[in-house]
């Protein structure tokens, strides 16, 4: 039977890797997923949308600033693991260095300025306090999980993430109960705890490989990578968080609360696109090195659709969602998700094309498009967010992705000009599906219809829709 049903699937060795790897990481990712969700009830009762609106724009800082300490690093690592050169770990202990003593400087000299900083971000001093003591500990653990994810050790990386995922979770459950006010100390302080034992797990490994070494010929290669991909990876952080962080200037903490956890429900699709994302890196550079560019072609069609079908899913049933794992005060969300959920299937395409200019090196006009992209989500954020609420965040954020994907698309193949990219018509189908079913899905929401009936019919329109693409993937030829 389970010779017939991989027959059946015509299920190749390349994809098997891609689902065994993506399989680790979104597993991870979801259980982490589902910690926040589990949990998401507990601090929606236990924080009030103001609270919850500061520990948002709190984890937008913590974000952005492992961003700049990291220095693209991450990504260069990786691409220097797949040379196969014999002096790796020479050149790992090289980033280490620079970006553990960079760090260091980088945190002396912001904190000249944090009576500016809070001022701009609209959160306690504390908050930021804790934000910066944890940026150098997270950034030595991406470097480690970058060498670990090259290496193709997903289970390792899987089994991290969801030990810090535990830990801070479990952590902010039991200090948060405590507290009468300020209850997003809880979580910080958690996340700071989580961010220390993986710094300290990582050090442990690689104290066997690190030495005291700072060449100039692997700061060069880092940085020439990596600097350009420091401002794509922050206005990619602009497009993902930073519109909390502008509802809460312009709005509000309340709003920003009940955006945000619209944010984090929306978000699975993200963890799903990202999952597979981190197992089709390693896999895409091989069949890149080898030039098998139709195997590309064909994963990519495979796991597009995969990509699809839980968008529609989630969209489907947001209501449902929010209604478990909320408190009623932030069931406004509930108008938003969908529109999250389609910019992050649009995210996903982009950051497909985004992989080639990766592999051969030409980051420069990624640094340009994103930037660009991310100074006009925020003019747009400025500009309607003051007039339609936290509500326009989302739709500029839709936009924003859409123009992403057409860019990067553009730029690998008219002004890069790389031969044999993934064809994007692969693509235009499972987006058409998708945006028909967000569309019907706002008709069924203002409809008369009965809560039973749109239920039939939401479980109805899903059960076609995966029918037919589980026929349209088993008539694919084998990779």
């Amino acid at each position: 039977m389970k010779s017939i049903f991989k027959k059946r699937l015509r299920i190749s060795k390349d994809f098997r890797e891609l689902l065994t790897h993506s399989k680790n990481y979104i597993s991870a990712q979801l259980l982490t997923a589902g910690l926040a969700f589990i949990t998401l009830p507990i601090f929606t009762r236990l924080m009030t949308p103001d609270e919850f609106g500061v520990m948002s724009v709190f984890t937008s800082l913590t974000a952005v600033l492992a961003i700049i300490f990291g220095f693209g690093m991450r990504g260069a690592i990786s691409r220097y693991y797949y040379e196969d050169k014999q002096d790796f770990f020479d050149y790992f202990s090289s980033n280490f260095w620079f970006v553990f003593l960079a760090g260091i400087l980088l945190t002396s000299l912001v904190l000249l300025f944090q009576n500016q900083l809070q001022l701009f971000l609209n959160i306690p001093k504390g908050m930021i306090y804790i934000s910066f003591g944890i940026a150098i500990p997270q950034v030595i653990f991406q470097l480690y999980s970058s060498y670990l994810q090259a290496a193709k050790k997903s289970k390792k990386i899987a089994s991290l993430s969801l030990i810090s995922a535990l830990i801070a979770t479990g952590l902010a459950i039991v200090i948060m109960p405590q507290m009468t006010d300020e209850r997003y100390y809880a979580k910080a302080i958690g996340q700071a705890i989580s961010s220390l034992i993986l710094f300290l797990i990582a050090l442990s490994y690689l104290k066997k490989y690190v030495s005291f070494s700072i060449k100039k010929e692997h700061l060069a290669y880092s940085l020439v990578f990596g600097l350009p991909i420091i401002l794509h990876l922050l206005s990619q952080n602009i497009l993902n968080t930073f519109d909390q962080i502008i509802i809460n200037q312009l709005v509000g903490k309340y709003e920003t609360g009940i955006y945000s956890v619209a944010y984090k429900i929306g978000m699975v699709q993200n963890l799903i696109s990202t999952g597979i994302l981190k197992a089709w890196s390693p896999i895409f550079y091989g069949k890149m090195n080898q030039k098998k560019y139709s195997d590309i072609n064909s994963l990519a069609n495979k796991y597009g659709y995969i990509v699809m079908l839980v968008a529609v899913f989630l969209i489907f049933f947001a209501k449902e969602i929010i209604t478990v794992l909320a408190d009623q005060s932030y069931h406004e969300a509930l108008y938003i998700i969908p529109i999250i959920v389609i910019s992050y299937f649009f995210l996903f395409l982009y950051s497909i094309y985004v992989g080639f200019a990766f592999f051969y090196k030409k980051t420069k006009n990624i640094a340009t498009i994103t930037i660009t992209v991310g100074g006009l989500n925020i003019f747009l954020n400025y500009l309607l967010i003051p007039k339609f609420g936290y509500v326009a965040a989302a739709w500029t954020s839709l936009l924003s992705y859409i123009v992403l994907f057409i860019l990067h698309y553009t730029n690998v193949k008219w002004i890069i000009k790389i031969k044999n990219i993934i064809s994007y018509k692969i693509f235009i189908l499972p987006a058409m599906i998708l945006v028909f079913m967000g569309l019907f899905n706002t008709y069924l929401i203002i409809s008369d219809f009965g809560y039973s009936t749109i239920l039939v019919i939401k479980l109805l329109l899903l059960a076609i829709v995966t029918l037919l693409t589980y026929k349209y993937l088993t008539s694919l030829k084998r990779d």
